[in-house]
């Protein structure tokens, strides 16, 4: 096949693989993208002469990278940028912390909690860590922090008569 063939199919697939890089974020695309570019660079210094060849492959690298500058400022504030991006702002997510069921709840060691074992809460049975040191098995603790199915616990002292 002709080299100009081979120059024109090598540059199209690494822009469609960069545009399609896009919507499957995963680098493999842009990578083989760049491999095509690369490829197309190469590719045209058999099908034009030298001269020509270096100012064609300095131009795919510079339309390529003005083209990336330009989607990383202008796109995300677009329309069509704001609807493929997330929306959410991740600083204004709230903690479970303060949301949790068991915090501040009283139970007892099913387990010797060593730093990790199980407790019993309300009738259930929970994953739990002792904030430290060791807790033995039948001991009264409490509910010092929890997030998610990370709840950490402390063991109440026994009242001496």
């Amino acid at each position: 096949m002709n080299p100009t063939f081979w120059f024109l199919l090598l540059t199209a697939a690494a822009f469609i693989l960069f545009a399609l890089e896009v919507f499957i974020p995963d680098l493999i695309l842009a990578a083989a993208g760049i491999l095509c570019l690369v490829g197309a660079c190469v590719v045209a210094f058999s099908a034009f002469p030298p001269q020509t060849a270096a100012w064609i492959s300095m131009g795919l690298v510079t339309v390529t990278l003005t083209a990336f500058m330009i989607w990383l400022v202008k796109i995300p504030n677009s329309r069509a940028g704001k609807r493929i991006s997330l929306n959410d702002n991740l600083h204004d997510a709230k903690s479970s912390v303060d949301e949790s069921p068991f915090l501040g709840k009283r139970g007892t060691a099913e387990t010797d909690l060593r730093p990790g074992g199980f407790i019993r809460i309300d009738g259930q049975r929970l994953d739990a860590l002792c904030n430290r040191g060791y807790v033995e098995k039948g001991s009264e603790i409490e509910v010092v922090e929890a997030r998610g199915n990370h709840i950490v616990v402390r063991e109440i002292p026994k009242e001496t008569s």
